[in-house]
């Protein structure tokens, strides 16, 4: 479930929120609040992300997914998100098998891509100030059920 809060306080919450609560899987899309209300980059959330990542794998059993963000999303930054998404990559592959990359920001390139040789270019994913339309919303929430549904069969 999406959270309004930051970082710092999901860190601060961690134990009492999602720390023995024996969650099967956790996916985590995070980091994006941090750039857009400004005052931090990608290397200082990437930071943080990795403090969570190594806490959730060494206190819990749980699977955990890392969503990439589609550079887009924050147009002013493109290339703190693309350090953020190089970051979450190398937490996967570190943390790995315990660790499963959701590379949404790959797909929604994929997405676009096919979409412009389709020659279809009434919807786009983003609004100019990098917000999701619904559009983004719906392909997120399809791409996350089919991750999720190929993880339980391999399991």
């Amino acid at each position: 479930m999406p959270v309004a809060v930051s970082l710092s306080q999901i860190k601060a919450r961690l134990s009492s929120d999602v720390i023995g609560k024996n969650a099967g899987r956790i996916i985590m899309g995070l980091g994006l609040r941090e750039l857009n209300h400004g005052g931090t980059d990608g290397a200082s959330i990437a930071l943080l992300y990795e403090t969570l990542v190594n806490e959730l794998v060494n206190k819990t059993q749980s699977r955990l997914f890392l969503l990439t963000i589609p550079p887009e999303m924050f147009p002013i930054a493109v290339s703190e998100v693309e350090y953020l998404n190089t970051m979450i990559r190398e937490f996967c592959a570190a943390n790995a098998p315990r660790t499963k990359l959701l590379d949404f920001a790959e797909f929604a390139e994929t997405f676009k891509e096919k979409q412009m040789e389709r020659g279809k270019f009434g919807r786009s994913l983003f609004m100019e100030d990098g917000s999701a339309t619904s559009l983004c919303c719906m392909l997120l929430a399809l791409y996350l059920q089919d991750k999720l549904v190929e993880d339980l069969k391999e399991m």
